[in-house]
């Protein structure tokens, strides 16, 4: 009896040794691990914020033709006018 007994507790404290011979390489490893997640994380947030910031500076350019085209139109359509009729400037006067 006391044979099966060592032999019992001598294949316990194996799988204990290997268990925590596992646990300690994780336990070491979790940091490698959490560098290589957090990076790619990183990665992955960084290139839709770039897909973003080439849409939104798209938009702005639009708008700032935009605006610029607009403004173009609004002197262009009161310049003939205003050389002949001086109401013209004291309308853009008061939109302004």
């Amino acid at each position: 009896m006391e044979k099966n007994e060592t032999k019992l507790n001598q294949s316990l404290f194996k799988k204990l040794g290997w268990a925590s011979i596992g646990l300690c390489g994780l336990c070491c490893a979790l940091p490698i691990i959490g560098a290589f997640a957090g990076i790619s994380s990183l990665a992955t947030i960084a290139f839709y914020l770039e897909k973003i910031g080439i849409v939104a500076l798209a938009l702005a350019g639009f708008l700032f033709v935009y605006s610029f085209y607009k403004k173009q139109q609004e002197t262009k359509s009161c310049t003939t006018s205003c050389d002949v009729n001086c109401e013209c400037k004291a309308e853009n006067a008061l939109k302004s």
